[in-house]
């Protein structure tokens, strides 16, 4: 019998093998493996037993609106059970956005969580497929005209989750795109399973582990968390939005092992003092991703958990979740000039070069962009050739994925990421590196959360720069008198402005786009 590279079937095992195991945790609820894979096998069952599904006629699509909590990992296991691709819409984006999405994908199946099912306005349920389904195991309302289906009182149940092939789409998650449109990365079901099982075995997770969810569905990053810890047969502990500032108290008290997030969390945890030491002495591994790694968030987590193993791992959404990993060391693998951690060396499957514009591979030490070839490629964007064709070009015979950042790779083979090609703008004439500035404002602010913009513009060209920090205790003067010792006068800020609360994108990471938007509202 062929392998099947089902996401849904670690979750179909461990029911039958270990059914009374603690699957995932949100809220003060909890589903076993058992009752996850019954919920899951319900749900695809209804899914696939809907007028008009035929998988024969290619893979259906099927998008989930549903906020991080166990309905949300029903909703996407059931459609991963029915064979379908997963398609994770945010529901934090405007209408319009949704709308755009909507009309790129064919979509064969809506399900929505009670947030989702409040998101669909009359605009949205018209160009939506049906059906439309609630994860609610409880009656539903018929706010889309009769066109919900619960998934209560089940009648059939899909016994095992549908045969898929390493060609098949597990998953398409979309990311911002430059023309204002979002993107549709397409992920196989060969490069995730490939992810799954190596990142479980560098990792070490066990089936004993708890490990913590801080992403929402629409950012990769949950497909580590959920995946690989439902692949060792752990429990996955969901942290509500709402809780986020409460993490460390949430995780003793939960008595978690792993933890996964962006470094932003720790960083703002850091700031509003959480990080006592040795409060978070049940961890056993942590897991920062997404985002460049201070040394000073490294220093202060490693006083908070003293036991804990540090992995720093990278990867654009296009390699599949993550693909280069750096585990922290004594003395700290540190990017130079940057005091942020290395993102170390390609994991098992994948490949990793810095080119020039010419696609030429540049020799260790030299600064070029950083692109990615092996097994955890993805197929490309989604009904986008043009761009497929720029970003994920053939080099010397291989196919590689142009990441747009920079980066370097030293002479014992270890990648460094200095920031995105992109975030590289010019000030009065000079090219400047916006994480080179922040990477120096930590250092000297003593802040892990910054950010910083090129302002103010006139005809397109920045004549200064203006960096936030999310609090510290030294003066701005102070900050920009030791910056002086650090970077040339260009690249120093006209001013420091201080925020209780810097703002973050869906996935964590310091949104410089309100940045922007605070000063063009409140320029003095």
């Amino acid at each position: 019998m062929p392998k099947n590279y089902n996401l849904a079937c670690a979750i179909s095992h461990h029911g039958r093998e270990a059914p009374q195991a603690p699957a995932v945790v949100c809220n003060g609820q909890s589903l076993t493996y058992a009752e996850l894979a019954e919920r899951a096998a319900v749900l695809a069952a209804r899914i696939t037993g809907s007028p008009g599904w035929q998988r024969n006629k290619g893979q259906p699509q099927i998008g989930i609106l549903a906020s991080r909590g166990i309905d949300a990992c029903v909703a996407l296991l059931g459609a991963c059970w029915a064979g379908a691709t997963y398609v994770p819409i945010s529901l934090k984006q405007p209408e319009e956005r949704i709308l755009s999405l909507l009309g790129q994908c064919r979509l064969s199946a809506i399900i929505a969580d009670d947030i989702g099912m409040k998101l669909l306005t009359e605009r949205l349920v018209a160009v939506c497929p049906q059906p439309i389904i609630h994860t609610s195991f409880a009656a539903t309302s018929d706010r889309t005209t009769g066109s919900v289906q619960s998934v209560a009182n089940p009648r059939t149940i899909l016994e095992e989750p549908v045969l898929m092939t390493p060609s098949d789409t597990a998953y398409i998650i979309f990311t911002s795109g430059t023309t204002g449109a979002p993107k549709g990365v397409m992920i196989s079901a060969g490069a995730v399973r490939h992810y799954v099982t190596t990142i479980v075995e560098q990792l070490g997770l066990r089936a004993t582990d708890r490990a913590l969810e801080t992403c929402e569905i629409s950012f990769d990053f949950s497909v580590h968390n959920m995946f690989s810890t439902w692949e060792a047969g752990a429990s996955l502990h969901i942290l509500p939005a709402n809780k986020v500032m409460n993490a460390v108290k949430f995780v003793r008290n939960s008595a978690l092992t792993v933890w996964n997030s962006v470094p932003s969390l720790a960083g703002m945890l850091r700031q509003v003092k959480a990080l006592a030491p040795g409060s978070l002495a049940c961890l056993r591994i942590t897991v920062f991703g997404g985002e460049q790694l201070p040394a000073s968030t490294v220093t202060a987590w490693q006083n908070a958990a003293p036991s804990s193993v540090i992995v720093n791992l990278y990867g654009p959404t296009e390699a599949t979740v993550f693909c280069l990993a750096q585990v922290v060391a004594i003395p700290l693998p540190l990017t130079p000039e940057r005091d942020v951690i290395a993102i170390g060396t390609p994991l098992p499957g994948n490949d990793a070069a810095v080119i020039d514009k010419d696609g030429q591979t540049l020799p260790d030490g030299s600064t070029g962009e950083l692109v990615i070839a092996g097994k955890q490629l993805a197929d490309g964007y989604l009904e986008a050739p043009e761009l497929n064709a720029a970003r994920f070009p053939t080099l010397n015979g291989k196919r590689w994925y142009r990441t747009g950042d920079r980066a370097i790779r030293d002479a014992a083979g270890r990648f460094h990421c200095l920031g995105r090609i992109d975030n590289q703008v010019k000030v009065l004439g000079y090219r400047v590196e916006l994480e080179e500035i922040d990477a120096h404002l930590r250092v000297v602010s003593g802040a892990d959360v910054v950010g910083s913009v090129a302002w103010p513009l006139a005809d397109g060209m920045a004549s200064g720069i203006v960096s936030f920090v999310d609090t510290s205790e030294i003066a701005a003067e102070r900050i920009i008198d030791l910056l002086k010792t650090r970077v040339p006068p260009y690249m120093l800020p006209n001013r420091i402005i201080f925020l209780k609360k810097m703002p973050l994108n869906p996935n964590g990471k310091v949104d410089r786009s309100t940045l922007r938007q605070l000063l063009e509202n409140d320029p003095a």
